[in-house]
């Protein structure tokens, strides 16, 4: 895998550079020796380490009976940072499928490029181990860039980078899709994109992360079909967007919280990117509330309508929104919206066909909007776009879950988009990302034990979910 992609990551760290117009100095590839920690599973699935002659290497575990791991059991080698490598680039690699890049406590100023399968790059303690950008205009615009298959990365800080934080993505020109990946318990704070990002892969999951001062979003999914992606109990705060999900079909956001943002979560299809419309998104059990806030970074002037929304479906196909509290979301809490390329960018505009709102806890809006459809026309009705069970205050059209009824819709009340844009016509300056609120240091580190627990590559994901057992969170 590390030639196989070799040309594929040059060629994209060079695009996203002529793209910022910015970059910085790295020595991260810096050679070492080639010292290395051997471990074999224990029969528990604990491990011990053993001296492979080029580390010194001290056993962790007293107590081990010191037997030999069966045949069929997998070996892998901790590669430590700084110990055995003086920076994550050389760990990284360094590494072949299978090992774990173990990183001890300290600010690193590294950009970090990942080009072998299966590997799993994790940090000692989630609050002391940082990845830090320095804001640098060359060469460091990416906290850690991934274009190789099964990587997982976990229990680390990363901020302060002028593009994006943690970022998976394969190359739809030569047909690479990244299949699997796996970000858990990261935090990503003050970057000048997104702060965890899959673009053009399949099969993974964000769970347990934090994300915050993104200047376009603290998550972001895009450019596939049949994606198979979960976020999963993450939390996005004071960026432009919580969440968003352009031509990302099959993805799951469950049990989260998205809140202080510009908007909360936006699902969306756009003819800039491959793969449109967006279709079959699921937004299920997750608090989005307050997401107000004017003191955000904000890139996307057209973005700026949706200010005070949680909840926002732009040109999609058969999007679920259901057993959510959205609250205090001052202008709307459910916006279902064709995609008109006039207002919102691209070239073609997108219908919102099918969209389910159902059985949601829904109030705050000032805009009669806790449910609102706003179609370019209304001549052929609703689009199929239906509402039921739902708590909520005002709606547009007025009773909507009789106009828009998913088994008998009247159709009667539509208004179309044109005459409804006037209301969210507003404007706001944004504040620049590296100015956005630092969060606290107290996050809760991966369960387990970071310095001995084997390595587990993002293979088999997302993990399974029983949604229909998922309920609305209480308000907190």
């Amino acid at each position: 895998m590390k030639s196989r992609f070799a040309s594929l990551i040059v060629l994209t760290v060079l695009v996203l550079i002529a793209a910022a117009c910015s970059s910085g100095d790295d020595d991260s590839s810096t050679a070492v020796d080639d010292a290395t920690t051997t471990v074999e599973p224990d029969a528990d699935g604990s491990g011990t380490d053993s001296d492979n002659g080029d580390a010194d290497v001290t056993d962790t575990d007293s107590s081990d009976s010191g037997s030999d791991a069966s045949d069929d059991e997998p070996t892998y080698t901790v590669r430590s940072v700084p110990a055995d490598y003086p920076t994550i680039q050389a760990a990284v690699d360094a590494a072949e499928p299978g090992d774990l890049v173990l990183i001890h406590e300290g600010v690193y100023n590294e950009a970090v490029v990942v080009q072998t399968d299966n590997i799993v790059i994790r940090g000692i303690d989630r609050n002391k181990v940082i990845l830090d950008g320095q804001y640098a205009e060359i060469g460091s615009e990416n906290g850690i860039i991934i274009s190789a298959n099964g990587v997982a990365v976990e229990n680390l800080t990363i901020r302060a980078y002028t593009r994006n934080g943690l970022f998976w993505t394969g190359d739809y020109g030569n047909d690479f899709f990244v299949d699997g990946y796996r970000a858990s318990y990261v935090t990503v704070h003050n970057v000048g994109v997104y702060g965890i990002y899959a673009f053009n892969a399949l099969n993974g999951q964000f769970d347990h992360t934090y994300a915050s001062g993104s200047d376009d979003s603290s998550y972001y999914v895009g450019q596939c079909r049949d994606c198979n992606a979960l976020l999963y109990e993450v939390e996005a705060t004071n960026s432009q967007l919580g969440y968003s999900g352009t031509n990302s079909s099959g993805t799951v956001i469950a049990r989260s919280h998205f809140h202080n943002n510009m908007i909360g979560v936006v699902t969306s299809s756009l003819s800039t990117e491959q793969l449109a419309p967006n279709t079959g998104t699921i937004i299920v059990g997750n608090y989005i509330h307050d997401n107000n806030n004017e003191q955000v970074p904000s890139r996307n002037h057209s973005y700026q309508l949706g200010l005070g929304t949680g909840v926002i479906l732009a040109g999609t196909t058969e999007n679920i929104v259901e057993r959510n509290r959205i609250v205090d979301n001052n202008r709307a809490g459910v916006t279902t919206l064709d995609w008109i390329a006039a207002i919102l960018g691209g070239e073609v505009d997108y219908k919102a066909v099918g969209n389910i709102v159902r059985d949601n806890i829904i109030h705050g809006s000032t805009l009669d909007a806790d449910l609102l459809l706003a179609l370019e026309s209304v001549e052929q009705g609703g689009q199929q776009n239906c509402y039921y069970g739902n708590t909520f205050d005002s709606s547009t059209p007025a009773d909507i879950e009789v106009s828009l009824s998913c088994d008998n819709p009247t159709n009667e009340g539509l208004v179309p988009l044109d005459q409804l844009i006037a209301k969210f016509n507003i404007g706001f300056d944004p504040i620049d990302y590296r100015d956005a609120p630092v969060p606290e240091y107290n996050f809760e580190n991966m369960p387990g034990d970071p310095a001995t627990d084997p390595p587990q590559p993002a293979i088999n994901l997302p993990m399974a979910l029983d949604l229909d057992s998922i309920a609305i969170p209480p308000a907190s």
